[in-house]
């Protein structure tokens, strides 16, 4: 069975991009939200393995989202995205719960990389 991913970002066009990239190497992507609000209705709903947070957005960034999400669910595995000159956007986020980051602009073999190291690390 193919592990189950949500998409959190508020660019469409990313979203496409990323789970056109999952999708490709055999992931599911279970939903897909385009701020932290949305996203924190619908994991309870989907109740996806892995959760992908972009660390910009309006009104919810990625790193309170995160917090958001390991309070609703404290085992909820989330992999902030972020871009090169957020580091300390990266380093918050992990203290907040993030299991990892991944960065923007997105470089295919990484992004796969990181995912699978990741929904491993969930197995162990």
């Amino acid at each position: 069975m193919s592990k189950r991913i949500m998409i959190v970002d508020d660019s469409m066009y990313t979203r496409l991009i990323l789970r056109d990239l999952l999708l490709s190497h055999g992931f599911s992507v279970v939903g897909e939200a385009s701020n932290g609000r949305q996203a924190l209705e619908m994991y309870e709903t989907v109740r996806p393995d892995l959760v992908m947070v972009d660390a910009r957005m309006p009104d919810m960034d990625g790193v309170t989202t995160i917090r958001h999400l390991r309070i609703q669910d404290p085992n909820a595995v989330t992999i902030l995205c972020a871009g090169s000159g957020e580091r300390s956007t990266v380093v918050e986020a992990l203290s907040a719960g993030a299991t990892d980051f991944c960065a923007k602009p997105y470089v295919p073999k990484r992004v796969v990389g990181i995912v699978r190291r990741v929904l491993a690390g969930m197995t162990q």
